[in-house]
């Protein structure tokens, strides 16, 4: 009775040990996959908010010369004359053509529109009024105004920019200008985490999932619902609030959330937050939890396992030298635990370095990811620092991409993405270092190669994908890339100045017609 009892305390022992190292392990994988995540999330709240000013601050300037503009000026102060509002009229088409704005139009001070862009469509905003619209009030009181919302006649959401014409100190009425942010946030997809932003009351106005849109990421206030009533500024869209939960704070912008779906199962998501300056917007990623979770638990399962099997082979190796007569039975079974216990470490060792070359590679084209980029850029700018050898960047835009997939379809897309991808490794140095940021936008960071000579690479490159059409069933496809190159300038803290440099370089080759390479 005494050696049961002593047995059954040794049992419950060795399984509170194994329980609670599983509960370590698994703590401890899920504090690291916390860790991880922070940087990530950052990473991309910075591009993601790049991305969401992109639109807006390429017009910001647009207003403010259209109201100084006499055409404009002499068009407010006769809009009865026919002819004037014609001229203004074609010239806002123009304008607008040239800027590749959604729409231009000028309200006098009573909010109608004298003039637009859109003057020859059937829902031209010609005649509308518009002065119910925080755009045209704010600009009226304070010269200038933003507003996002969604479109009274198009219906289609925008980014307003608006400022006052004035002729000496007379106000005559207000320019405006609407940047179409309809397709932003489709290129914040395809990353295996959510992007939202929200305006000031907390309503999603853009986002990588549909169904998120136009719902509040709370209960809207009544002054807020009678607001948004008056101004139109969601039109019909708004939806009720989003069935989201706060299960736990990590830290002041981080939050551990769960968002139930239409199968009224919750999914958790690690929400990281971040304003967006002087619009009184937020820019939130998601980061879904389930994957994480279950390596935390395969984790847990591993090492309880393993510790399990060494636990059981040191109670098989107790009961052989207790017992002689089984000593062979009992070597037997040692021999047995600790051959399992090493394939388990094999298993575990193997299982780490897949999830390692996983988290680094793009599973598309299998260049790597931006995550390596981004652990790898300090360490070529420390080297070029410590060595004093040049490093450049080179960003890789795939020309018309959204037309290709509108026209072929995505595997077609995914191909032309694949076949660029092995061109660019057949071209590059052991030491060059070439991932997929996202979408169709790829880098090349060249060591030891200042900004001509990587403009020649990039150059070469161009001319190589331009010879090389993708089949597309059975007909060749010229596809074209437009690249962007810059020098990373020694002394500079990191890589994000010569990246930003080298998107600007990329944005003027696609502005200057495509198919080119432009050096900042």
């Amino acid at each position: 009775m005494a050696e049961t009892t002593r047995r059954m305390r040794n049992f419950v022992a060795a399984l509170a040990t194994v329980v609670a190292a599983g509960y370590i392990a698994y703590d401890l994988r899920w504090q690291q996959f916390i860790r991880d995540v922070e940087s990530e999330a950052a990473s991309r709240l910075e591009v993601a908010a790049a991305s969401v000013f992109g639109p807006t601050e390429k017009f910001s300037y647009l207003p403010e010369l259209l109201a100084g503009h006499p055409l404009i000026i002499a068009t407010l102060r006769r809009p009865q004359d026919p002819e004037q509002r014609a001229m203004a009229n074609r010239y806002l088409e123009g304008v607008n053509s040239s800027a590749r704005s959604a729409v231009i139009y000028i309200l006098d001070r009573d909010g109608l529109v004298v003039a637009s862009s859109n003057w020859r469509d059937p829902e031209s905003f010609v005649g509308r009024n518009y002065a119910f619209r925080p755009y045209h009030q704010d600009a009226m009181k304070n010269g200038k105004a933003v507003f996002y919302g969604v479109g009274t006649t198009t219906l289609l959401p925008g980014y307003f920019v608006a400022h006052t014409v004035r002729a000496g100190n007379r106000v005559l009425g207000v320019a405006v200008v609407k940047a179409d942010l309809t397709t932003l946030d489709e290129t914040w997809r395809g990353h295996g985490d959510d992007i939202v932003v929200s305006d000031e009351n907390g309503i999603v106005f853009l986002s990588t999932r549909q169904e998120w849109k136009y719902r509040p990421l709370r209960p809207l206030e009544s002054a807020a619902v009678e607001e948004i009533r008056r101004t139109r500024q969601y039109g019909t869209m708004l939806k009720p609030p989003l069935p989201i939960r706060t299960l736990r704070e990590v830290r002041p912008d981080e939050t551990l959330v769960a968002i139930a779906g239409e199968d009224k199962q919750d999914a958790r998501f690690l929400l990281r937050s971040q304003p967006v300056d002087a619009s009184g917007w937020t820019l939130n990623v998601l980061l879904p939890l389930a994957e994480a979770e279950a390596r935390a638990l395969r984790t847990a399962v591993i090492v309880s396992g393993a510790l399990g099997c060494l636990l059981m082979a040191l109670a098989s190796l107790y009961q052989a030298r207790l017992r002689a007569a089984e000593r062979e039975k009992s070597r037997h079974a040692l021999e047995q635990a600790h051959a399992a216990l090493e394939q388990k470490h094999i298993e575990l060792q193997r299982v780490s370095d897949d999830l390692r070359v996983a988290s680094i590679t793009d599973p598309l084209t299998g260049a790597y990811n931006r995550r390596f980029f981004f652990e790898s850029a300090p360490k070529l700018v420390s080297a070029a620092n410590r060595h004093h050898f040049p490093l450049s960047i080179v960003t890789i835009d795939v020309d018309h991409f959204k037309r290709i997939n509108d026209m072929h379809g995505h595997p077609v897309g995914d191909k032309v993405l694949q076949e660029l991808t092995a061109v660019c490794k057949e071209s590059l140095r052991e030491s060059d270092v070439f991932c997929r940021l996202g979408g169709e936008e790829f880098v090349m960071a060249l060591p030891s190669t200042d900004a001509a000579a990587a403009e020649n690479v990039a150059e070469r490159l161009r001319i190589k994908l331009s010879r090389h059409p993708v089949d597309i069933k059975g007909a060749p496809y010229e596809i074209t890339v437009s690249c962007g190159v810059s020098q990373y300038l020694e002394g500079e803290p990191g890589i994000d100045q010569v990246l930003r440099r080298a998107d600007d370089a990329l944005y003027a080759a696609k502005n200057a017609g495509r198919n080119r390479v432009a050096v900042r």
